[in-house]
């Protein structure tokens, strides 16, 4: 069974987006505090509706966006 998996740029302002993320189902795999974005990687199915439901109530979030890096014939 292969799992497919998304690589998205979440950008907030302020602090309460990364620790929600950091409590979510989801891979946090950077943070950056200087440009106030970070990557997380999740499962195709759940997909951006998960990120922005989860998020689009905390304070000091502003966008979620498919990562263009993001390689689908590398994903493993």
């Amino acid at each position: 069974m292969e799992i497919k998996r998304c690589a998205y740029i979440v950008d907030f302002k302020g602090k309460e987006v990364p620790k929600r993320l950091s409590k979510m189902d989801v891979n946090l795999t950077y943070i950056s505090k200087k440009f106030n974005y970070a990557i997380v990687y999740l499962d195709e199915a759940k997909g951006e509706k998960l990120l922005v439901n989860h998020l689009k109530n905390v304070k000091g979030f502003m966008g979620v966006s498919p990562s263009l890096f993001y390689d689908e014939n590398a994903n493993i």
